[in-house]
């Protein structure tokens, strides 16, 4: 089976739970890097403001974006965020 695009990805089964779609393992899944991007989401920062400060390229920042989203089962980055704060 091919890849999802990013864009296309969501959870197994957490679709209107109001929490991470993986559990808190879902969190533990995510890389140190991961954790660094995740709470740049958080603190509000744009993908270019975060590349700057973690000397990365917005494009690599973009792609971890990505990976958060599809190991949390988020659809976008609103729900993203919601999940993570409302699982607190």
């Amino acid at each position: 089976m091919a890849a999802q695009p990013s864009h296309a990805a969501t959870g197994s089964g957490s679709a209107g739970t109001g929490s991470l779609g993986h559990g808190k393992e879902g969190l533990a899944a995510l890389s140190p890097r991961e954790r660094d991007i995740l709470d740049a989401i958080i603190a509000g920062e744009t993908s270019k403001e975060t590349a700057r400060r973690l000397s990365l390229s917005p494009r690599t920042v973009e792609v971890h974006r990505a990976h958060i989203l599809k190991k949390l089962g988020a659809k976008n980055t609103a729900d993203l965020l919601r999940r993570v704060l409302l699982d607190q």
